[in-house]
């Protein structure tokens, strides 16, 4: 299909405009706000920053695998206290698809992996000091004998453990400890970070343990079998405290009211309304550091994938507190929340499962990067999602205030699902702004009225649901590869009861030599798990003519673009599947500015330069499904 003069003019001025929106914003993703190189990460771990070490064997010790951290007490706590929830969650749900194989978490064949160590010196809010918070992250990885060959893979669950900042916590030490992160570069070794950097012993100490956080998917179906949405995937969040006799204990989530307990007792809900609409308390919800109090929290929630915020099991709030309780609030005077839906929208980002569910990989913000060419087809590209990434301008801005001894300091920020107006001189045009894939509304309400889009760009209802908020997704003008292909609307008779109604139109590919990749599973076939659909090109020639790769496309390995490879897995490894049935595709391309929109993933490309969007559990380290089926030993 040739394209109009018209659209060939809107083409190029998207493309423009994309190049001069990469100029323009500064690098994101900084050594002073996680490291995640993982030739810093690996040698740290010898020097006392192993979860093993964390956990308390001796730092001499360097990395066990999980049979050997069954010595351990407090991952004997946590071990108990994971197999127990999941054997509940499992009793409740038995037809809900592929559990999580606990055997992965006492086997000599696999073990936790530092990923990333972040700065979150913008938790001042929350520690009552300038210098935060530090999370150590870490990831299950095996390396097994699966049909014969050596399988190795990640595994959907991450470890956070969280320290307080600093030792000292006056506001001359926390400004040194800014300086030290500040101070990191590219070149900064694992022996400079705890010689001289922000881990040497006068900041980091194990007297500053506050909690571990357990993040990790707990159940998995494919489109084959929930294809409403393109798949089914649940997450399990658990936090533990760690007391002064350095013993784990299950604690509160932070923000994550118990629905079943407001539910049931009118008079605890009554009371957390009014709580709510405490003067101070509007104006923490507004900055976006408000802390619920205990009695209105659960030790334990769930998330669901795909489709985010527009799933009611992802909004805690849902049904539970109206727009009607706040309509007597003056939000004129505040900076982010202009309405009753900005409140109620900001209360459920505030959850662990609201927050988890907007801009994120699949129900995980920060999972880490692998190295190039060490998985293919089975590889990260960006180590955190674009809720991460998006947000880490606010960050540094903070982190170079604690470090200057500023008067005082701003820890607000905006919604999760969008950065604050004052960054957008820094992130317009970019996909963590306003541009392609960012979130965007087409409603009248003042709490998200200027959420637009850039130029080129259209603001789209991908779940058309009826409000005034309007949500949707920048999506291309003049079709894009990676543009969605499926609408719909999603109807909600309940918590939890969400139904996926596609459009019957069928929606035409306009882009050469491309087609839709589906989101629902097709009638007699194994395709599906693209949410929305995808357009993509058929081949990666790039060359001139209609044939060719545009300039947000890249070639990367698709899975399912050979028949065959869903009915391999069972008789062979996913990795000797994936090089058997894999073939390079045009999709959409992604980097530290520009990421994936919702429910993608961005993962390798061929190229080290820039990764490719495709379904998160296309790569299997995001699936607890089609893994070897590990015996316990």
């Amino acid at each position: 299909m040739k394209l109009t003069s018209g659209k060939v003019l809107s083409k190029v001025l998207a493309a423009l405009l994309a190049l001069a929106s990469t100029a323009k914003a500064h690098t994101v993703l900084r050594e002073s706000l996680s490291l995640h190189n993982s030739e810093v990460l690996r040698p740290l771990e010898d020097k006392g920053f192993s979860i093993a070490a964390m956990l308390g064997a001796n730092a001499k010790h360097g990395r066990l695998s999980n049979k050997d951290l069954l010595k351990l007490s407090n991952y004997k706590i946590l071990l108990a206290s994971i197999e127990s929830e999941l054997k509940q969650f499992k009793e409740k749900n038995p037809d809900l698809g592929r559990f999580f194989n606990t055997n992965y978490l006492n086997t000599s064949d696999a073990r936790f992996v530092l990923v990333g160590v972040i700065n979150r010196m913008d938790r001042g809010y929350a520690t009552g000091d300038r210098c935060g918070e530090v999370r150590f992250i870490y990831r299950l990885a095996y390396n097994v004998i699966s049909y014969g060959a050596p399988t190795s893979s990640r595994l959907p669950i991450t470890v956070n453990i969280v320290f307080r900042g600093s030792t000292e916590r006056d506001q001359k030490s926390c400004a040194e400890l800014a300086q030290s992160w500040l101070q990191i570069s590219p070149q900064t070794t694992s022996e400079e970070l705890v010689s001289k950097g922000p881990l040497q012993s006068r900041f980091f100490n194990f007297k500053n343990f506050d909690r571990l956080e357990i993040n990790m998917q707990a159940v998995r179906a494919g489109a084959y079998a929930a294809g409403d949405f393109g798949g089914h995937a649940e997450y399990l969040f658990k936090v533990y405290k760690m007391m002064p006799d350095f013993q784990l204990k299950e604690t509160y989530l932070e923000n994550q009211i118990d629905r079943k307990i407001l539910s049931e007792k009118p008079e605890l809900l009554a009371e957390l309304k009014k709580w709510l609409l405490q003067p101070a308390n509007l104006d923490a919800a507004d900055k976006g550091e408000l802390l619920i109090p205990n009695q209105f929290l659960a030790k334990v929630a769930y998330s669901l994938a795909p489709g985010g915020i527009s799933r009611s099991q992802n909004r805690a709030y849902y049904g539970l507190v109206k727009q009607s309780d706040f309509e007597k609030v003056d939000f004129k005077k505040f900076e982010n929340i202009k309405s009753p839906a900005g409140m109620i929208r900001r209360l459920n980002d505030s959850t662990c499962i609201g927050c988890h569910q907007t801009r994120a990989i699949g129900g995980f913000h920060f999972t880490g990067r692998d190295p190039f060419g060490k998985y293919p087809g089975n590889s990260v590209f960006l180590p955190g999602s674009p809720h991460f990434l998006g947000d880490l301008t606010r960050r540094q801005e903070l982190v170079e205030s604690v470090a200057n001894l500023s008067t005082t300091i701003d820890y607000s920020r905006g919604f999760s699902a969008r950065p604050q107006r004052k960054f957008n001189d820094v992130l317009a045009g970019t996909g963590l702004y306003n541009g392609w894939g960012a979130h965007c509304a087409n409603g009248d309400d003042p709490s998200f009225s200027d959420w637009s889009c850039s130029q080129g760009l259209e603001c789209k209802q991908l779940h058309d649901i009826s409000d005034k908020t309007g949500m949707g997704t920048c999506i291309g003008i003049v079709q894009q590869v990676g543009d969605p292909c499926e609408f719909g609307t999603v109807t909600n008779s309940g918590y939890g009861k969400d139904k996926f109604n596609r459009f019957p139109v069928k929606y035409k590919v306009d882009v050469p030599n491309a087609r839709c990749s589906p989101q629902s599973q097709l009638k007699g076939t194994s395709t599906g798990g693209f949410l929305h659909g995808s357009v993509r090109k058929k081949s990666c020639e790039d060359g001139p003519g209609e044939s060719g790769l545009p300039p947000e496309a890249e070639c990367g390995p698709l899975p399912t673009s050979r028949p065959g490879f869903n009915a391999c897995i069972g008789t062979k490894n996913f990795d000797q599947c994936l090089k058997e049935f894999s073939a390079g595709v045009g999709q959409r391309g992604c980097d530290q500015i520009n990421p994936c929109r919702d429910d993608y993933i961005c993962g390798e490309s061929f190229n080290d330069k820039r990764g490719v969007c495709v379904p998160p559990y296309f790569l299997f380290q995001f699936r607890v499904d089609g893994h070897p089926r590990l015996s316990s030993k």
